[in-house]
């Protein structure tokens, strides 16, 4: 938490003279919070590393313990999938160091997972508190477990916050839930990276089957649920790529369809295989469109177009209101902005005098 983040939680004071007498107490951001929560102290700081679900892809799909954690961070550790967002990583202090660690099949300047172990462990014995930004979930398929195992090792604490998996918000970006009481009642997220070690036939009685890094082995992972599995060729079946990306796109069809609905020349890397009933579900499913099967859903809206935390959107507002009953919403809009423009001025207040006592703190050691 940032002295901020402290400040605000904190008891309103009087006057200002109050705060500021407050304010003298309240260490440094980097010793704040996650320091203390680390088993840290404000005099000796102990570094933690927090392991961090960065979502699908984009900053509209993060957390807000995820934002507050990336804006108090000393360092920032990131993946490729879902955690290079320029706008996410451009929440992080400007004076934090980011450190890219994307691994890339066949490329042999990828980073190892021992090298990302290490680095992690490296970076909390100098004491930083570390923001490991993890594409989609910690949960599922990230490698958690070893940075789990390399920090506990060498006696530094860590925590785990959630994030929106690709198995999860893949189906919503093609138009249909995951799970339906009638036709979805379970599901079962595989990892395609090597379709040879996959046990087909535990997929049989499994309603809606999802495959995550399936880009490179579509063709065995239809051939296994077909053969091994005894699923119908009718089956309906949706491929997202880049779910939530800039370069998302959805594909439709049927098991025994659906690798000739995608082009040769698509890239497929990042995707996402669902099969199942439940790809029919929701107006985003329809088959009758014609051409290759492909949606675009989601980017008829621009960023910022859609109002959020509160907004309200006047033009959409079906209103029947008499002048003086409008009058009365006009000055009613009109006290929230002011009450919001008065609290955005004391939180600035409070912000400045919390980074002098931060500078007075720092200046006395």
């Amino acid at each position: 938490m940032s002295a901020l983040a402290a400040s605000v939680a904190a008891p309103r004071r009087a006057s200002y003279p109050h705060r500021r007498t407050r304010a003298r107490l309240v260490a440094p951001a980097r010793a704040s919070a996650e320091t203390r929560a680390a088993g840290g102290s404000t005099t000796e700081k102990k570094g933690k590393v927090f392991l961090i679900g960065a979502g699908p892809g984009g900053i509209d799909h993060v957390t807000v313990r995820a934002l507050r954690l990336l804006r108090a961070c000393d360092v920032v550790v990131h993946d490729d999938l879902g955690a290079s967002d320029a706008a996410l990583l451009d929440e992080a202090p400007p004076n934090a160091e980011r450190v890219h660690v994307g691994k890339r099949g066949g490329d042999a300047r990828s980073w190892t997972q021992p090298d990302i172990d290490n680095l992690l462990v490296s970076l909390c014995e100098k004491g930083k508190i570390v923001a490991r930004l993890k594409g989609g979930c910690p949960s599922v398929f990230s490698r958690a477990r070893s940075e789990m195992d390399a920090l506990a090792r060498n006696g530094f604490s860590y925590e785990l916050v959630p994030g929106i998996s690709s198995a999860l918000a893949a189906p919503l970006r093609a138009g249909f839930p995951l799970t339906d009481a009638k036709v979805g009642k379970h599901f079962l997220v595989c990892s395609a990276h090597d379709p040879s070690s996959i046990d087909f036939a535990a997929f049989a009685d499994v309603d809606t089957c999802v495959f995550l890094m399936a880009g490179r082995s579509m063709d065995a992972v239809c051939e296994g649920l077909a053969r091994g599995a005894g699923k119908d060729g009718s089956t309906p079946a949706v491929v997202v790529r880049d779910a939530c990306g800039d370069e998302e796109a959805v594909w439709r069809g049927t098991l025994s369809s659906i690798r000739s609905r995608i082009p040769k020349s698509e890239k497929l890397s990042p995707c996402v295989v669902v099969v199942g009933e439940v790809c029919a579900l929701g107006d985003g499913y329809d088959d009758a469109r014609g051409g290759d099967g492909e949606a675009t859903l989601g980017r008829d809206v621009e960023p910022g177009s859609v109002a959020v935390s509160g907004d309200l959107d006047l033009a959409n507002l079906d209103l029947d209101l008499d002048e003086t009953a409008a009058g009365k919403v006009v000055e009613s809009l009109r006290r929230m902005v002011q009450d919001r423009d008065a609290r955005i001025k004391e939180l600035e207040e409070e912000l400045l005098v919390s980074k002098r006592a931060a500078r007075m703190l720092r200046g006395r050691k």
